[in-house]
């Protein structure tokens, strides 16, 4: 797991100020030389070099739709470059009576070797959860708590986890 720490920019403060001391008999030079020394330090220090991250809204999407009386579709989509952990994933009901949660189905993931976490079953598409629920006859609405977590594959950066809650009607 990697963690983005602030940049500084001291140095090239310190080499640019030092570079604009060279007497005016060497301004040629020093025009060349300054510029040359801004291209490389920009080149160094510049944002746009880094890899732009995502909100974790827009990094990891969860829909959730109800195709049946007894069954829910939670499809998890990681933007591309990112990746969610299937061990992480997990769903449960709040404040929800007469409904309850009988099985969850996720199919098999990409086994990666993760620099943090180890050997992890992991997720770079979207794919989709089947959630069996055991319902009593009179319910009719649902609160899914969902929990997953994911990285960038490019920077390592991984997110803490995320909590969603999603309200239904059931058919």
């Amino acid at each position: 797991m990697k963690f983005l720490l602030p940049k500084t920019r001291w140095l090239y403060a310190v080499v640019l100020s030092t570079v604009t001391l060279i007497p005016a008999s060497y301004s040629l030079a020093q025009q060349s030389l300054t510029a040359g020394v801004q291209k490389r330090l920009g080149d160094l220090f510049s944002e746009s070099k880094e890899e732009a991250l995502l909100e974790p809204d827009k990094a990891f999407q969860l829909k959730v739709t109800a195709s049946g009386p007894t069954t829910l579709i939670a499809e998890l989509i990681p933007a591309p470059g990112y990746y969610l952990y299937r061990e992480r994933i997990r769903f449960a009901l709040k404040n929800t009576k007469g409904i309850a949660i009988k099985s969850v189905k996720l199919p098999a993931g990409k086994v990666k070797n993760d620099p943090t976490f180890g050997r992890m079953e992991t997720y770079e598409k979207p794919t989709q959860a089947e959630i069996t629920l055991e319902r009593a006859p009179a319910a009719r609405s649902l609160t899914l708590a969902a929990g997953y977590q994911g990285c960038n594959e490019k920077t390592g950066v991984c997110y803490p986890p995320m909590d969603k809650e999603i309200s239904l009607n059931l058919p």
